[in-house]
């Protein structure tokens, strides 16, 4: 009991201030510590406790509250913004791999043509198929890499 008290006492912050603590004793032992004068019957001891520490209160600074706030939000942000960099540049890369197996199925699949009229329209009419395939994956990209390029700005800019 005394050794949390004693603790207690350390940990609060003091002010540069004199002051006495009555220490009571009972019969079996048991410390007590208050400001009053002991309870007949009790061992008093009287501890004059002077300090002349600094106040460790601290003041409250809401510009240093706002400094640590922004700069978390603006470490979030950047994070944030890499992580939204690596996402489109997988798309990108997605995009590509994806256009490269349709094409290769299609190309494989022509090479199936007769050499007839039927063939001719047949490899005619995946020609055509592979050009739409180009043009919706390259539409695809196009786009990722437009927004790239602005998410790629933003990171300097920051």
């Amino acid at each position: 009991m005394r050794q949390a008290i004693l603790l207690l006492l350390s940990l609060t912050p003091f002010v540069a201030q004199a002051g006495s603590v009555n220490v009571c004793t009972d019969a079996d032992g048991n410390k007590t510590f208050q400001s009053m004068p002991c309870a007949q019957g009790t061992k008093a001891d009287v501890k004059i406790i002077e300090t002349t520490a600094p106040s460790t209160h601290t003041v409250y600074d809401p510009s240093a509250k706002t400094a640590a706030y922004n700069k978390m939000r603006a470490d979030n942000e950047r994070r944030q913004l890499d992580r939204d960099i690596r996402r489109t540049e997988n798309k990108i890369v997605d995009y590509r791999n994806k256009m490269q197996r349709e094409l290769s199925l299609l190309r494989k699949k022509k090479s199936f043509a007769n050499n007839n009229l039927a063939g001719a329209e047949w490899e005619n009419s995946i020609s055509t198929e592979m050009q739409a395939v180009t043009s919706k994956y390259s539409t695809l990209i196009a786009s990722e890499e437009s927004k790239l390029a602005n998410l790629r700005q933003q990171a300097i800019s920051n």
